[in-house]
């Protein structure tokens, strides 16, 4: 695939000093496989709005979540998104084909919609939108409301 798309980088934003073993196992990798010019572990930000701006793809290969701020924050700046099908929260946020991809569980099928989106700049970018859109039920004011209301027909009434 890195043949593919020889423009492309691959960035992972994230603690890389939680586990040193993993981290080195990883670079490993990357060596073995050649694309240390191309795959960067980026270790952590206090910019992650910057960094989701100027991305183009948000891939997101958790196997168990609750609700996810990191894939909605993508979201809100436009980023299609991929996800594990299998992935509780995860599949109900991500529209396949509306907002983003979901694959199944593996290495193979993340592979698959990556280089959908990779090789497709306007479904990116009309993926984003929708992105952008479907999340907009999930901002403070709306959510603060929705808190509001709750709160008061149990407490208030």
């Amino acid at each position: 695939m890195k043949s593919d798309f020889p423009k492309w980088k691959v960035e992972f934003w994230g603690d890389i000093e939680y586990n040193k073993n993993y981290y080195k196992e990883c670079l490993n990798l990357l060596k073995k496989y050649n694309c240390s010019e191309v795959i960067f572990f980026c270790g952590t930000t206090n910019d992650v709005l910057v960094k989701l701006k100027s991305s183009d793809i948000f891939a997101f290969p958790s196997a168990f979540e609750g609700f996810s701020l990191a894939l909605t924050e993508a979201m809100s700046v436009g980023l299609p998104v991929i996800g594990y099908r299998s992935c509780p929260s995860v599949n109900t946020i991500i529209v396949d084909g509306y907002n983003g991809l979901l694959c199944d569980d593996g290495v193979e099928s993340m592979s698959d919609r990556l280089a959908i989106l990779m090789s497709d700049y306007k479904l990116r970018a009309e993926m984003g939108t929708n992105a952008h859109k479907s999340i907009s039920g999930f901002a403070a004011p709306i959510v603060l409301d929705q808190w509001e209301r709750l709160l008061n027909r149990f407490f208030c009434n």
